[in-house]
């Protein structure tokens, strides 16, 4: 009996590379990446002005959070989801979900504080939280193509 060589009995995606496999992912990974740059430009300048400025928490998170957030939008914007129209809405929605981060993250130091943890512990510890946060509502609210965007 011969085997029927039409039927595939592989797993989904075992037969693509791995250049296939990051080339399907590549927007959620250059995501990961530009966020993971924004938090290391987030967590230097808290660092900086905490540490070395003698600026209070709230002070040094009040700052460092809107600069990195720009940086992220305007990389995302650009290089990543490669919109460029409604921008000014999108820049307030991503204002708004960064907000909402902005304040889980100085929950979150504040919450260690009360427990002793140091504030630079607390700000480290923070970020995958409002990684999470961000990532789902940017996803789906401000980096969405537009319907017109879509059905082209």
């Amino acid at each position: 009996m011969t085997q029927n060589s039409s039927v595939d009995t592989k797993p989904a995606g075992a037969g693509q590379s791995l250049k296939e496999k990051l080339r399907q992912h590549e927007q959620a990974l250059k995501y990961l990446f530009i966020g993971g740059t924004a938090s290391a430009i987030d967590v230097a300048l808290f660092m900086i002005l905490f540490n070395f400025a003698g600026l209070t928490e709230w002070q040094s998170h009040s700052i460092s959070v809107p600069t990195s957030v720009l940086f992220s939008f305007v990389i995302n914007a650009r290089h990543n989801f490669k919109i460029s129209d409604h921008m000014w809405l999108r820049l307030f929605s991503f204002g708004v979900v960064c907000l909402i981060g902005f304040l889980a993250g100085y929950g979150v130091i504040e919450a260690g504080r009360s427990f002793g943890v140091n504030p630079n512990i607390g700000k480290i510890a923070s970020l995958p939280v409002v990684f999470v946060i961000q990532f789902l509502l940017n996803s789906r609210i401000t980096f969405r193509k537009a319907k017109s965007q879509t059905a082209a």
